[in-house]
């Protein structure tokens, strides 16, 4: 491609990236302004633009905003987007680094179920199966879904929630269980240590959507005996890395994972 063409592609798209939520509709001067280029340099950009319908002009104001054929690429970026098929990459290099079982959950009616799993190659694993119904309790996934849910499906979910000890340590207070998961929205993770299975730990952390709204749940589980302190902090920044990573590939807006993972940390150090 020609460097004038190239040059012109860049400008367009970062006539597109001015246009905003608390902006939507711009004139030639407020855009030049923010470029920082000169408005008959982006007048004749939007011209072109408005030519394909890619912005749209306002007859009565002439300002402009996004056209249907945003929105038509829009609609075509959503319907082709598959959680479990953009998730699998990241998940597998998840399991390269910590070399521990991770998977996949979605919320389902009152359960959770794991619809993607990259197995642990180590002789003694965990490992969760694939398809499996699983109730959101007792479990670090189970928490950070319900933790990033809307208080009234969180409470569609609670109000149909049997609690049951599944070990010595599942909580079953449903008080207690509230303020873990105020605890997990706070530090954006969750970490389960023998809750539903002895001797099994995991660590999880969410996945959004465009909406802001949470699908799903990154779990790296493993024996106890490896998941000490300092292995579940290095897991805790690792996932919130992984999971900002597979939320900005499912269309979220990015947002400063490095800062997300040292919050994070220091939430682990002093819960």
């Amino acid at each position: 491609m020609p460097v004038n063409e190239t040059q012109s592609l860049h400008r367009a798209i970062t006539i597109l990236d001015c246009f905003q939520e608390n902006q939507p509709e711009l004139g030639v001067r407020e855009i030049a302004r923010q470029l920082e280029l000169h408005p008959s340099t982006v007048g004749r950009m939007l011209t072109t633009m408005t030519s394909l319908g890619i912005l749209i002009q306002d007859k009565e104001s002439h300002r402009y905003r996004m056209g249907s054929k945003v929105l038509k690429w829009g609609a075509i970026y959503m319907g082709n987007m598959d959680l479990r098929l953009i998730a699998r990459s990241f998940m597998q290099e998840l399991q390269k680094v910590t070399e521990e079982t991770i998977s996949l959950d979605i919320p389902d009616g009152s359960t959770r179920l794991c619809v993607e799993r990259i197995v642990s190659s180590q002789q003694l694993r965990w490992v969760k199966k694939l398809g499996e119904r699983m109730p959101f309790y007792a479990s670090a996934s189970g928490r950070v879904l319900l933790s990033f849910m809307t208080p009234s499906e969180r409470n569609a979910i609670m109000a149909l929630m049997h609690f049951e000890k599944l070990t010595p340590r599942t909580t079953t207070d449903p008080k207690i269980f509230v303020r873990e998961l105020e605890l997990t929205k706070k530090r954006g993770y969750a970490v389960s240590e023998g809750e539903r299975v002895d001797g099994v730990s995991c660590v999880a952390a969410p996945i959004f959507d465009a909406t802001g709204k949470i699908i799903g749940a990154v779990t790296i589980s493993g024996p106890s005996t490896r998941f000490s302190r300092q292995k579940i902090q290095q897991y805790a920044e690792l996932l919130l890395n992984t999971t900002e990573q597979i939320s900005v590939a499912m269309g979220k807006p990015p947002s400063e994972t490095k800062e997300e993972s040292r919050l994070a940390s220091e939430m682990l150090m002093h819960p």
